[in-house]
């Protein structure tokens, strides 16, 4: 199934409510009940510009715990000027409200909501959820975008994730404007997954770590949003997000510690690296090297952990894979760095 747009004319219809054009509305969608016997229901912002245009998605914090996006999706409601919107823009900042209530990635039982879509109207709690948010928000939109951000104990480079084999998701990876592209169509039941394979592209931004909100990483996130919107022709005025460089990734591997012990860990998310390149070590509790890590690739940093400890298999640094578009990437930084010398004379 496929939306076929805002055609600006008549009525849009979501939760049953009707939207006209020039409107803005708050609603709360009912998803599930407490254990109280109260609603749980998402808060969802529906606005709906004057001129015509596609209907657009974004949502946050289908984990509960990476809030970062509710600041990206607060800024698209308060900080544009909405009169200039064309189509359709349905923004949710929360959508795993249990999960965000109790500082939790989870639903209750423990259940990962990215993973139940597109849900069950019958299923089980996570399934249910899923289900009325794939049906009142997904399948009335057009393309969507799904901000997240590092899972517990790391922190993600700035980049955007979806299934660059499709055309329409490729566009909208490319006008987010980030400079790596993860090529990965995504898993059974994520977001993104289903709702692409359902007829509404859509792409992850990941950036930031969880339980924080990054000023700097929500301004990247709200101008890829905006220079999205531009491309789809829903957004005239924004200003076109253009990286030093950029990349479509096919391959990615964690680096992981093969000893136990305290990590001295050398490179950021952004760092390029080359294969066999030292990049921390392991230290003993006398502050002793026990192991120096070197990088099992060349590429470009993308997540790395901030837990100071590592047992046998922790994951320890995400490098994304470059082969042939190493060269481009190394031009580009070394311009980068003779123009950062000429400002600091």
């Amino acid at each position: 199934m496929e939306s076929m747009g805002d055609s600006g004319k008549g009525q849009f219809k979501i939760c049953g409510i009707d939207i006209q054009a020039g409107e803005k509305r708050e609603i709360y969608l009912k998803v599930s009940e407490s254990y109280l016997s109260g609603h749980v229901q998402i808060p969802v912002t529906i606005i709906r510009g004057l001129k015509p245009g596609p209907v657009a998605y974004i949502i946050a914090a289908v984990h509960g715990d990476e809030i970062n996006g509710a600041d990206i999706v607060r800024r698209l409601i308060f900080d544009i000027d909405h009169h200039k919107l064309s189509g359709t823009l349905i923004a949710i900042p929360v959508a795993n409200i249990s999960g965000f209530l109790s500082h939790s990635r989870y639903l209750p039982y423990h259940r990962d909501l990215n993973r139940f879509f597109p849900g069950k109207r019958k299923g089980n709690n996570a399934e249910r959820i899923a289900w009325r948010l794939f049906n009142e928000v997904v399948l009335k939109s057009d393309f969507g975008i799904d901000i997240h951000t590092a899972a517990e104990g790391r922190i993600n480079l700035p980049h955007v994730r979806g299934d660059m084999s499709h055309p329409r998701v490729r566009r909208l990876a490319r006008a987010f404007g980030t400079s790596v592209l993860i090529d990965h169509p995504g898993y059974r039941g994520n977001l993104r997954k289903e709702s692409t394979v359902g007829g509404v592209p859509t792409i992850v931004f990941e950036a930031g770590e969880i339980g924080k909100f990054s000023r700097k990483t929500s301004l990247v996130g709200f101008r890829g949003v905006l220079s999205v919107l531009s491309q789809m022709g829903m957004w005239p005025e924004a200003e076109q997000m253009k990286p030093a460089f950029q990349v479509i990734v096919k391959e990615s591997e964690w680096i992981r510690a093969e000893k136990g012990g305290i990590l001295d860990l050398s490179v950021k998310p952004g760092d390029l690296l080359y294969k066999g390149q030292t990049i921390g070590s392991i230290l003993n509790p006398f502050g002793r090297t026990v192991v120096r890590i070197k990088s099992a690739a060349t590429g470009i940093v993308i997540g790395v952990t901030t837990a100071p400890l590592t047992i046998p298999g922790t994951a320890i640094v995400h490098i994304a894979h470059l082969k042939k578009t190493l060269a481009r990437v190394e031009e580009s930084i070394r311009t980068q760095r003779k123009k950062n010398r000429r400002k600091q004379k």
